[in-house]
């Protein structure tokens, strides 16, 4: 299983925009071979703030992911929404 976690944050005044593209992104995804899980948060102490939390079966799935039309879309759509590059880590559960 591979977590990923991105850090996105909208520049002031597109909070809303982006927050319904990372909903529309977050239902595309959940329907996806190999995706356990996607969920789309925002900060309470900071509007602009917002992270996604991904589940994946494995590395492969996340690769076919990223290279979706569907993200493909949401990265052109979200770039003049964003106030700096989204910050996407990925990890391995320890056991």
């Amino acid at each position: 299983m591979m977590t990923v976690i991105a850090t996105i944050r909208a520049q002031p005044g597109h909070e809303q925009t982006l927050g319904a593209l990372l909903a529309t992104l977050a239902a595309a995804s959940r329907g996806e071979r190999g995706c356990a899980g996607y969920r789309v948060f925002r900060s309470t102490q900071d509007g602009t703030l917002f992270t996604t939390f991904e589940q994946w079966e494995d590395a492969s799935a996340e690769a076919r992911h990223m290279a979706s039309t569907h993200v493909t879309e949401a990265f052109a759509q979200a770039g003049p929404l964003l106030a700096a590059p989204p910050d996407i880590r990925r990890y391995e559960e320890l056991r």
